[in-house]
């Protein structure tokens, strides 16, 4: 199932997103969640986990005081993901099209 998914949007809960990657945890603080849901386009599934697309990495320019933007792949490791929902209704994105990755509030899904 998991070479299926190259090229489609998915959402994959991370667990620890604190010790993730900086550019896979909302900007806003998580108080104290477990959790983050982000919506990504799988690159490619591997023994070590699933590469995803962020087409707006910011990395440090060669004097260190500014950034430039890059597209960039992220592998999250499949010992940090809880879960991932794929649509296998929705189209696989084509080559070139780009997808910012989003994050989603799962406060209001919670079960009381």
């Amino acid at each position: 199932m998991l070479e299926t998914i190259a090229g489609a949007r998915v959402i994959i809960t991370i667990q620890q997103p604190k010790m993730q990657d900086p550019q896979l945890r909302p900007l806003v603080d998580m108080l104290d969640e477990n959790t983050v849901s982000i919506v990504a386009k799988v690159v490619e599934a591997d023994e070590m986990g699933i590469w995803i697309e962020h087409i707006d990495y910011p990395i440090p320019k060669e004097n260190g005081k500014r950034t430039e933007r890059h597209k960039a792949y992220i592998l999250v490791k499949y010992e940090s993901i809880v879960s991932i929902a794929y649509f296998p209704d929705l189209p696989i994105e084509k080559e070139g099209e780009e997808h910012k990755i989003g994050f989603i509030d799962t406060y209001d899904n919670r079960k009381v």
